[in-house]
């Protein structure tokens, strides 16, 4: 008999619209971490009608892409913590395709402590690629071919 009335209290208090909010921890933990979604561009600002080859991967799986000069590809939003990772990629120009850098395009810790996940643009251009977040202006990041990140 008591297992029936709690039962029917649970019952009465979602009838009622009065909430068990211990029963919705995970609804809210997912409010207070933010609702923004991550943003990936790349695009292909290269020269004398190059090609762009671009293969990223993330926890799900990976894409490979070919881009055309001036054009762009921005991945699918996905929701905050769908891809805790983020996104490694590589790009890839010139003849054969010789000329690459291979580099995290996305990473979800980019964004903590802002509220908001992170919009991240990289630009391949002839003397490497540039990257911009939320926004900021544009700063080289990688020569082609170079094993290191640019400190800027």
């Amino acid at each position: 008999m008591h297992e029936e009335e709690t039962e029917k209290t649970k019952l009465t208090d979602r009838v009622d619209g009065r909430f068990l909010w211990s029963e919705y921890w995970f609804f809210w933990a997912y409010i207070c971490i933010g609702l923004g979604e991550s943003i990936l561009t790349l695009r292909n600002q290269l020269e004398h009608n190059k090609l762009l080859k671009i293969i990223c991967s993330n926890d799900v799986g990976s894409w490979m892409l070919m881009l055309k000069i001036g054009e762009e590809y921005t991945f699918p939003k996905q929701p905050p913590g769908y891809s805790w990772r983020g996104y490694m990629c590589s790009m890839e120009q010139g003849p054969n395709f010789r000329h690459s850098q291979y580099f995290e395009a996305l990473n979800a810790r980019w964004s903590r402590g802002k509220g908001l996940d992170a919009t991240c643009k990289w630009i391949a251009r002839e003397d490497g690629i540039y990257f911009s977040t939320d926004g900021s202006p544009l700063l080289k990041r990688y020569e082609w071919n170079g094993p290191l990140l640019l400190k800027n």
